[in-house]
């Protein structure tokens, strides 16, 4: 009876043993579409699956070549030190966009271009594509070349941070990221409180005394994170009169750079004999700040890291 309890015992473990060892040859499956943001599961081991808008994509072993045919994931993947072997709009990025450009410069990227065509991806012979929702159409060509995973292109900014960083193995890096972004966020909105009951406005000159103004979510980040005001009638975002902008009468106006068109010598050269313009409380109590990187209004994770210091510099 005893012999015959060591017996089962004996059995039980080896069954267990077996099960461990069976769980540790798994390939890890990581939902795109189903991921926490602030997941802290680590998933840097391979194979793995990725789940994402087009389907599931199995990724063998930890990408080396990456190419991305979306400008705004050669940000995410600089963020977390890693750099594709192509990526859209390099050249774009070189000259007007310095914040990323800086992180970039000392690597090799091929420039893909601003129109992504097929044969260009597959002349690089990436081992990863990451690809946005606008290629949707093409992923079957598209995985053809290389495993490919489809991720939206203006989706939560932290939340796309998280799945390119589960798809690429640097989890770790991610976390560091955002805990570094949350501290500064923090201690920021305690040191700017004093302006927490005055409206801040983010708008871009057009010229011809236009300027575009953006919906509010996409300042998140800076409005709810550093606790800033924004002004109650231009929530939606869209495209007002300098006639607008003095109904809004914003107490601080940031003026991003408008990079597709450039106006001579800037909102501040252009206006400066408009009386409606040096009758705004910004322009009157020097509270108008010029952005020179555009990417602040963009889904990317630099224009947000880069951001808070910038107007934080700009505020205290």
């Amino acid at each position: 009876m005893c012999r015959l309890k060591n017996y089962k015992c004996i059995f039980v473990f080896l069954c267990l043993l077996l099960m461990v060892t069976g769980c540790s040859r798994n390939t890890t499956e990581v939902d795109m579409k189903k991921e926490a943001p602030n997941s802290t599961v680590e998933q840097t081991q391979y194979p793995k699956i990725i789940h994402h808008l087009e389907g599931s994509t199995t990724i063998d072993k930890k990408p080396e070549r990456i190419a991305t045919p979306y400008i705004s994931f050669v940000d995410y993947l600089a963020v977390l030190g890693v750099f594709p072997i192509a990526g859209q709009g390099i050249g774009t990025i070189q000259r007007n966009f310095p914040y990323l450009n800086e992180l970039i410069k000392d690597h090799t990227i091929i420039d893909l271009g601003q129109e992504v065509d097929i044969e260009k991806v597959l002349a690089v012979k990436p081992d990863l594509i990451i690809a946005a929702d606008d290629m949707s159409d093409k992923y079957e060509q598209l995985s053809k070349i290389a495993p490919t995973v489809i991720l939206p292109q203006a989706g939560d900014w932290r939340e796309t941070l998280m799945q390119i960083g589960e798809i690429v193995g640097a989890e770790e890096k991610v976390r560091e990221v955002l805990v570094d972004f949350d501290e500064k966020t923090a201690r920021y909105k305690q040191e700017l409180s004093k302006y927490s009951n005055e409206t801040v406005l983010f708008t871009m000159y057009q010229g011809k005394e236009k300027f575009v103004t953006w919906d509010i979510e996409r300042f998140e980040p800076f409005y709810n994170g550093l606790g800033l005001k924004p002004v109650p009638e231009a929530e939606k975002g869209g495209t007002i009169s300098l006639e607008g902008l003095g109904k809004l009468n914003p107490d601080h106006i940031f003026v991003v750079n408008n990079w597709q068109t450039p106006i001579a010598g800037g909102v501040e050269k252009d206006l400066e004999h408009s009386a409606v313009w040096s009758s705004l409380n910004a322009v009157k109590n020097k509270q108008v700040y010029y952005l020179d990187d555009p990417s602040l209004p963009g889904p990317l994770a630099l224009a947000k890291i880069k951001g808070i210091e910038d107007i934080y510099n700009a505020l205290k």
